[in-house]
């Protein structure tokens, strides 16, 4: 991902249109957490995870005007992106639910959100060494920061179902979203060429 992070990184029109790529990407994930949680008041940590996604997705959307010059540039492969989410989300709900052999909404935004996270948190602080824009890294520093505290609290929870269903850790849930992400990593890099 590095390299195709510096294509990115080296022209203004290709960074606005990632920037508004993880935007999209966070605002799902926010969708995702508000749809899950619509008929119960959730807990203050997954109140300030839902604040913490908008957010990200804000900020990736105002970076992405800021380097564009205020137009629209629209995504870097969106459908991918969409897909990529979309299909990790029913791919490791499915996974969990047969693993506990109950479905329960909350296990399902754990085990996504962990995930995210993980894949977040191998992404962003590469993304944030390469780009050129001192008022990204800027963002991201504060996006990673945010997303670290979120990941540990959720892996936490995620690990003690896991435990208790005999899964140590979380190398299977890793390779099923890797497996996912290189296919929107392929996407981007075709349309990079």
């Amino acid at each position: 991902m590095k390299e195709i992070l510096e294509k990115i990184a080296a022209k203004p029109s290709l960074e606005a249109r990632w920037l508004n790529t993880l935007s999209l990407l966070e605002y799902i994930g926010a969708r995702k957490i508000g749809k899950t949680f619509s008929k119960v008041h959730p807990s203050i940590e997954v109140l300030e995870h839902h604040a913490d996604e908008t957010r990200h997705a804000f900020a990736f959307k105002r970076l992405s005007a800021i380097v564009s010059g205020g137009e629209d540039l629209g995504y870097l492969c969106p459908d991918e992106a969409i897909d990529y989410f979309q299909t990790l989300d029913k791919t490791l709900s499915d996974w969990i639910t047969k693993l506990t052999s109950h479905s329960d909404s909350n296990q399902n935004y754990l085990i996504v959100t962990a995930v995210i996270e993980r894949r977040a948190m191998k992404l962003y602080p590469v993304y944030r060494r390469i780009t050129r824009n001192g008022f990204i890294r800027d963002e991201l520093k504060r996006v990673v920061e945010e997303e670290a505290s979120h990941r540990r609290l959720i892996e936490e929870g995620c690990l003690k179902i896991m435990n208790r269903n005999d899964v140590p850790d979380f190398e299977e849930c890793d390779r099923m979203e890797e497996e996912l992400f290189s296919k929107f990593q392929a996407a981007v890099e075709k349309a990079l060429a």
